[in-house]
């Protein structure tokens, strides 16, 4: 029996990415942040790193006749110049991007991802202002660089959309309990998917965090060593008095959404668990509205002395209407190997998404140091 082509393709390249991973469980050495400037107080600091990620994908892609196509690429995705620091107790972060080198049908354009500077107010309070991550989502708080899963998902795009993007400038007051297990934050954001001249008023958002464990890198998909974290967060957003072309107020956005994450020692491995739900109406004045849940769970077991870390990630997306055309379900498996922690590590998925006529749509293997 011959078989499909497409599915012996799509076999062979995902025996390749496995391969390729079992090829980098050797021990090696990676740098941390270089601080190249402190004064004799330590008052005025600055470090500086890097950010490197080659990748491969392949994805079945729909053709014109009606069939599928099995699409490699090769591609520089996040490639990153950072700096961060403190000058008399104003800490400051700045991020220079090019993403997405060599990627089939993208544009390679340098850009700011990071731009902002923290001011101490006194009581625990701290104020932010800049271009940084808006307070929403763990999925969107948590770096691309400590992702489970190659890349961020549906939990995360979807509200994206309505410009609750990872990055996004405003200002924001951020405050936490005398133990640090509770923090909180709001603030005020333009939306950056929306013409400046169309939205009046901006948008505002904020979160709580309760932190039960350790409260330090609450927002990372692997954590090492023997500490525990269990973390719960609340968050939400609104925008009203959107307007349209003819300058009248339009429509309004309104999100929130509940996540949580346990990584804790487990014998001679640790275990995450972490799940996140997020629902989001778009409401237009006189054609009714659009409602849209996301959800994410996510398993990571890390083992072989805390540097093999396979983990599997479902994600489903569902629209107004609770039919199989108004929804997505995604399931992505993989594995990641620290070298280095974060800092340096080879990841590598597969995702297969219900519905689809192919066994694997996609598969994606990537390389990463991050200082």
């Amino acid at each position: 029996m011959i078989g499909n082509p497409l599915t012996h393709r799509a076999a062979a390249a995902a025996r390749g990415i496995l391969a390729g991973l079992a090829l980098v469980l050797l021990p090696a050495v990676a740098g941390a942040g270089v601080l190249v400037y402190e004064s004799k107080d330590k008052d005025h600091t600055l470090e500086l790193g890097m950010r490197l990620q080659p990748r491969m994908e392949f994805e079945n892609v729909s053709t014109a006749n009606g069939g599928t196509d099995l699409r490699r690429d090769f591609m520089i995705r996040r490639a990153r110049l950072k700096a961060n620091g403190k000058m008399q107790g104003v800490s400051f972060g700045f991020e220079w991007k090019l993403d997405n080198t060599d990627q089939f049908g993208a544009v390679s354009t340098a850009a700011v991802e990071n731009a902002w500077l923290q001011y101490p107010m006194g009581g625990g309070f701290e104020l932010r202002a800049g271009l940084y991550d808006q307070p929403f989502s763990r999925d969107l708080l948590t770096s691309d660089s400590r992702q489970l899963a190659v890349d961020r998902g549906e939990v995360s795009n979807v509200p994206s959309a309505l410009g609750l993007a990872d990055n996004i400038v405003g200002f924001s007051l951020y405050g936490k309990s005398k133990s640090s297990r509770v923090r909180y934050t709001a603030g005020l954001f333009d939306n950056r998917f929306i013409l400046a001249n169309r939205q009046d008023l901006p948008m505002l958002g904020g979160r709580i965090d309760l932190d039960l464990g350790s409260t330090k890198d609450i927002y990372q998909d692997a954590h090492f060593g023997e500490d525990k974290w269990y973390s719960i967060g609340v968050n939400g957003s609104v925008q009203s008095g959107i307007e349209n072309a003819a300058g009248l107020d339009d429509s309004s956005h309104t999100a929130g959404g509940v996540d949580a994450m346990m990584d804790v020692p487990f014998r001679k491995w640790r275990v995450i668990v972490r799940g996140e739900a997020n629902a989001i109406r778009a409401e237009r004045i006189g054609t009714g509205e659009n409602n849209t849940t996301v959800k994410m769970i996510g398993l990571g077991i890390l083992m072989m002395k805390q540097r093999f870390q396979p983990f599997i990630r479902f994600d489903q997306q569902r629209g107004d209407a609770f039919v199989r055309g108004g929804r997505t379900d995604i399931t992505y498996v993989g594995a990641n190997v620290y070298q280095r922690g974060h800092n340096l590590k080879i990841q590598g998925d597969l995702r297969m998404q219900a519905g689809t006529n192919a066994p694997i749509d996609g598969g994606r293997l990537q390389a990463q140091i991050d200082w």
